[in-house]
């Protein structure tokens, strides 16, 4: 007979133990993302310490099986879902999207940001591995929960001056709040949302990972495409209408 058994609720508490973020770091950070993206733990428990940082997760029999973790706080700016992921053989029973939408729901209420904001690889310059997942799944993911395409030439900054960066990211909404949209399309029927919120982030961001904001190729494509008033939102299966942030930079 089929199996009708019922998938596990799934509960999401706030990771604020630094026993807990260590779990989450060592069991489900660490064996989802490649060395280049992810940040230390040191980082991570100092960052939650200061609330610079915020972690949602699900526990399961004393373990950390699956975390969210976010920053940025100002109202009417731009939250980063820094990670999303499910530990190793832990998959599958809706605990992703559970978690995705749960995190995004409680950020936009306890911050009110203009932008809830992820980082997703580009499927068509990165690849898909046993390790780190399959982009083109990743991407699906987040379309089906609404989640469109800045029309920006994104890259992850370095995790620390000198760090690599990571080439050929896509910048992902999964929250826009009304007021940063614009009243009518750009050219083409465009949606349009609005820069300024987007430039300032970007500038911190550049500043906040690697020291200092860099004047290179890269960093000015990155921060031209949004120097005027709006940035069109591109859906995900127009993938090949957004720019690509690619490096080596000059």
């Amino acid at each position: 007979m089929p199996d009708t058994t019922a998938p596990a609720p799934v509960e999401l508490v706030d990771l604020t133990d630094p026993a807990d973020l260590t779990r989450l770091h060592s069991d489900v950070l660490a064996p989802s993302f490649p060395p280049a993206e992810l940040m230390d733990l040191d980082d991570l428990l100092a960052g939650c310490a200061s609330g610079e940082l915020y972690a949602l997760g699900v526990i399961r029999d004393g373990r950390v099986v699956a975390g969210a973790v976010g920053t940025g706080s100002a109202p009417g700016g731009v939250v980063l879902l820094v990670y999303l992921a499910i530990a190793p053989g832990e998959r599958g029973g809706g605990i992703g999207a559970a978690l995705l939408d749960g995190a995004v729901s409680r950020w936009v209420a306890a911050h009110s940001p203009a932008y809830v904001l992820a980082e997703v690889e580009h499927p068509e310059h990165h690849t898909a591995s046993v390790e780190h997942g399959d982009p083109v799944a990743r991407l699906r993911f987040y379309a089906r929960h609404g989640a469109q395409l800045l029309a920006v030439p994104y890259f992850q900054p370095g995790m620390g001056p000198g760090a690599p960066r990571v080439p050929a990211l896509l910048l992902v909404t999964l929250h826009v709040d009304d007021s940063v949209r614009a009243g009518s399309p750009g050219p083409g029927g465009r949606e349009r949302v609005s820069a300024p919120p987007l430039r300032d982030f970007l500038e911190a961001n550049l500043r906040g990972s690697e020291g200092s904001l860099r004047d290179d190729a890269a960093t000015r494509a990155l921060l031209d495409s949004v120097a005027g008033a709006w940035v069109d939102l591109v859906p995900p299966e127009r993938l090949a209408d957004v720019p690509v942030g690619l490096l080596p930079e000059s």
